[in-house]
């Protein structure tokens, strides 16, 4: 059983894949190589916690008892001392990632499972760096870590299954919603979510409708919030183009970055401007367009054995919030009008 855990990077992924550990009452040890990005990821999880004591939906004996399971270190080996799981949550950056997994599988104990929590790159290729690729998976959070709820984890083709079992238990200890996935770039969600994006942005390049009426016909259609415009805002644009590149080099011409966001990102570089009137009659054309995307995607995973459908549909809803998954809506509006889309 995973009772102590390390996490490694103190961004908002790792901040708050910590808080989940902590939380969750497990011993946590959150290491970054300078003591300032550790005292302002603690900032930035403590502001939220008392701001919930001081509305009366929280009480300040648990958020005591968070802060009292988690504990900081710039020391690699302190922060790995008798751990029984490390989570590496660095920049999504190939070398720099195998670069700490060569340093961790030094100085973690032998019978420590290693996972990394990438969003894009193949967990086969990281446990390569390893001499436990065996006791190697992945761990997939999505933003917020510490309050979304859904979390897909990766088996390579050499993960143990004793050690893919213990992530899948440790996932439910901490209180996540778990889906499994295979070891395919951009796994399940990141999958159709990152073309769902792309398409709107390809719909922007074809005159099809302006940035104000793809993001209103993308809440109407899928149920959500913040279309795709705004959430690459909240993101961040520059996130959404390598998602894209990084599919792109997987799987080819279809999942070519849109040129419109290759501009955005490298010649504007500011977030979208999300103006102009909403068109509602251009809803249809945009939601047929998004749908299409998600659709035949979401199929592909089966058919690839990536994930299934009940799995894909957990993930749309729970990590994206989408009102129901692609197969649910596929079911709904009929098999039929979906593959005429």
């Amino acid at each position: 059983m995973i009772q102590k855990v390390a996490v490694l990077g103190a961004g908002t992924m790792g901040a708050g894949i910590a808080q989940a550990c902590a939380q969750a009452g497990l011993d946590t040890r959150l290491r970054d190589i300078k003591q300032a990005f550790l005292d302002k990821a603690i900032d930035r999880l403590r502001g939220p916690l008392e701001r919930r004591v001081e509305k009366g939906r929280m009480g300040q004996d648990e958020v005591d008892d968070i802060f009292a399971n988690l504990t900081t270190t710039t020391d690699l080996d302190a922060a790995l001392e008798d751990v029984d799981l490390v989570i590496e949550a660095v920049p999504e950056d190939l070398e720099l990632k195998r670069k700490v997994f060569a340093e961790v599988d030094q100085a973690a104990p032998d019978d420590a499972i290693l996972a990394t929590n990438t969003s894009s790159l193949v967990v086969g290729d990281l446990a390569k760096v390893t001499a436990r690729p065996e006791r190697f998976g992945g761990l997939h959070f999505f933003f917020p870590a510490n309050i979304n709820k859904l979390l897909e984890v990766i088996a390579h083709d050499g993960t143990d299954p004793e050690v893919h079992a213990a992530l899948l238990d440790f996932g439910r200890a901490i209180g996540k919603v778990v889906i499994e996935t295979a070891d395919a770039s951009g796994f399940c969600v990141n999958r159709f979510f990152v073309p769902w994006v792309n398409e709107a942005v390809r719909m922007l390049d074809e005159g099809v409708a302006n940035k104000a009426t793809i993001d209103a016909a993308a809440e109407e259609a899928f149920g959500v919030t913040m279309g795709p415009f705004a959430l690459m805002n909240a993101t961040g644009v520059p996130i959404s183009l390598h998602a894209q590149r990084t599919l792109h080099d997987a799987f080819g011409a279809f999942y070519e970055p849109a040129e419109g966001l290759v501009h955005q990102v490298e010649e504007v570089g500011e977030d979208w401007a999300i103006d102009g009137e909403v068109d509602e009659e251009a809803f249809q054309t945009v939601a047929d367009r998004l749908k299409a995307v998600v659709f035949a995607i979401s199929c592909h995973l089966v058919e690839e054995e990536v994930a299934r459908p009940v799995d894909t549909d957990k993930g749309a809803v729970v990590g994206l919030r989408w009102k129901k998954g692609p197969f649910a809506m596929m079911n709904a509006m009929g098999t039929a009008a979906a593959l005429e889309l």
